[in-house]
């Protein structure tokens, strides 16, 4: 991915922290604050949270990344690319990606038609295979 050319369209400033922080979100997937924080200090030991913070809502606003809100959990970030949903895991909090047709959730007329869709985001809990096993 180009985060420089990604920021640069959003109109966002290319810092080092920037990249940085997008290039550990895009290494963990589903990211929380504190992780992002904890793995950024060791690149930039001046770093604040309240920096890390700042960012993130930067680039959420810029439509960089996503903020993942699972109940009951802390907010995870995601770099934005296609649209996806996600397995949420109620016993161990795991959270992974599924590909989910927009177009044909659209089509199930659960939608009025006078509704202009801007956005989805569809969160599927339940029980991943590792706790089921452990069950």
């Amino acid at each position: 991915m180009n985060f420089e050319q990604n920021l640069k369209e959003s109109g966002l400033k290319i810092t080092p922290q920037r990249i940085t922080i997008l290039q550990e979100i895009y290494k963990s997937g589903h990211a929380t604050v504190e992780e992002i924080y904890e793995n950024i200090l060791q690149i930039h030991p001046s770093i604040s949270l309240a920096t890390i913070y700042k960012n993130l809502i930067s680039m959420c606003e810029a439509g960089i990344i996503n903020e993942i809100k699972p109940p009951l959990q802390k907010q995870r970030y995601e770099i934005n690319h296609i649209p996806h949903s996600h397995l949420i895991c109620q016993v161990c909090g795991s959270l992974q990606d599924v590909d989910v047709n927009m177009g044909k959730m659209i089509e199930l007329k659960a939608i009025p038609k006078d509704f202009e869709v801007s956005a989805m985001s569809v969160s599927i809990y339940g029980v991943c295979k590792n706790c089921k096993k452990k069950s």
